[in-house]
C-alpha cells in the first residue's frame, strides 16, 4: 500500500484544489475526511466530490452530537461556551488522528489558518506526537466553523416582543426547554434559534452565539442559587484559567484535565429551573430555582468560617 495522508476537507471547490495539491506535493494517496459539525454533509455527495478531486478514499463523520456532548457541555459547565470556535479544533484533531490510524497514514493535513490552525495542530501533537502535520496555508481549506452563515436578527431596537423560556438543568446539563426534553445538541440549536430571533449575539456566527450566551447566562444563574458562595467564587477563578487553556489550544493538557475534574465535582447540585428572558440582544435571568434550594443561614448564629460547610451539609442531607 502506498503512503497515505489524511486531509480534513469540508468539501467544495477549495477542497478539490487542496486534495490535488497535496497529492502532487507528497506523492501520497489522499484520504479526505469531513467532520460535520454544522449543516449535515451529504456523505455520498462529499465522497463523489473528493474522489473526483483525486482522493483515494473519502468519509464524512457526523460529529454534531459528539461535539455538543463532549465539548459544548464541559464548556457550559465551565461557563466558557464562548468562543465556541475554540472547541472545534480538538474534536477535528481527534477525528484526524483516528482516520490516520484506520488508514495507515503517516501524516495529516489541514488548511486552517490563524488560531484555528494553532489549536488544531496542538491537538494533533498531543494525541499523536509522531504524526507529521502538513499545513496548506496558501490554499485555505475552510474550517467547519468558517462555513456557518452570519446571524442577521435585524435591529434589536425593533424587536419589542421578548421571549421568555424555562430551561431545566440536571447536574449542570440542560435537559428540557419549556418542559420539552432536549439533548445537549437540541438545547444549543433551540437557543440559537430563539435567542437569535431576539437579537442576542447580533452579528456573530450561529455556532458562536446566541445560544452560547443564553445557555451560559442560565447556567451561571443557577449556579448562583445552588453552589455555596466560597465554592462559586473559587470556581470563577478556575473557569478563567480553563478558558485560557482552551483558547490556547491546550484541550488535552494535564492541567485542563485536572480542572475538568474540579468543575465536574461542582455540578451534582446544579439542578433546577431558570426562567430566561431574551430581548434586545440580551439574555436575562428572571427567576431561578434550585432543586434542592441552597439553605439560607445568613441570619443564624453560625460562624462565618463554618458557614460554607454548614450550608453544604444541610443541602446534602436534603438530597
Amino acid at each position: 500500500m502506498s503512503e497515505r495522508v489524511v486531509l480534513v476537507c469540508p468539501g467544495g471547490a477549495t477542497s478539490a484544489v487542496g486534495i490535488h495539491r497535496l497529492a502532487e506535493e507528497t506523492g501520497a494517496g489522499v484520504v479526505a475526511v469531513a467532520v460535520d459539525l454544522d449543516r449535515g454533509e451529504d456523505p455520498e455527495a462529499f465522497r463523489q466530490r473528493a474522489l473526483a478531486g483525486g482522493a483515494v478514499r473519502a468519509e464524512v463523520v457526523d460529529a454534531r452530537d459528539e461535539f455538543a456532548d463532549r465539548y459544548c457541555l464541559p464548556a457550559l459547565r465551565a461557563n466558557a461556551l464562548r468562543p465556541a470556535s475554540a472547541l472545534y479544533p480538538p474534536l477535528v484533531a481527534e477525528h484526524l488522528v483516528g482516520a490516520a490510524a484506520r488508514h495507515g497514514a503517516t501524516a495529516v493535513a489541514h488548511g486552517c489558518a490563524g488560531h484555528d490552525g494553532v489549536r488544531l495542530e496542538a491537538g494533533i501533537r498531543a494525541l499523536a506526537p509522531d504524526l507529521r502535520v502538513l499545513a496548506l496555508v496558501h490554499d485555505h481549506v475552510p474550517h467547519p466553523a468558517d462555513r456557518t452563515p452570519p446571524v442577521d436578527p435585524g435591529d434589536p431596537d425593533e424587536l419589542v416582543d421578548p421571549d421568555e423560556l424555562v430551561i431545566t438543568f440536571d447536574r449542570g446539563r440542560p435537559v428540557a426547554i419549556d418542559g420539552e426534553t432536549v439533548t445537549m445538541l437540541q438545547a444549543v440549536q433551540e437557543l440559537n434559534r430563539r435567542a437569535g430571533a431576539r437579537g442576542s449575539g447580533r452579528g456573530a456566527r450561529v455556532h458562536e452565539t446566541p445560544g452560547a450566551v443564553a445557555l451560559t447566562t442560565a447556567h451561571r444563574g443557577l449556579e448562583d442559587a445552588t453552589l455555596e458562595p466560597d465554592l462559586a467564587r473559587f470556581k470563577r477563578r478556575v473557569e478563567r484559567r480553563w478558558g485560557e487553556l482552551v483558547r490556547d489550544g491546550l484541550w488535552f493538557s494535564p492541567l485542563k484535565r485536572a480542572l475538568d475534574s474540579f468543575i465536574d465535582d461542582t455540578q451534582p447540585h446544579v439542578s433546577g429551573e431558570v426562567r430566561l428572558v431574551l430581548h434586545g440582544a440580551r439574555a436575562v435571568v428572571a427567576d431561578r430555582r434550585g432543586e434542592p434550594p441552597l439553605p439560607d443561614f445568613s441570619q443564624g448564629p453560625a460562624s462565618p468560617r463554618c458557614l460554607p460547610t454548614k450550608i453544604a451539609a444541610k443541602r446534602d442531607s436534603i438530597t
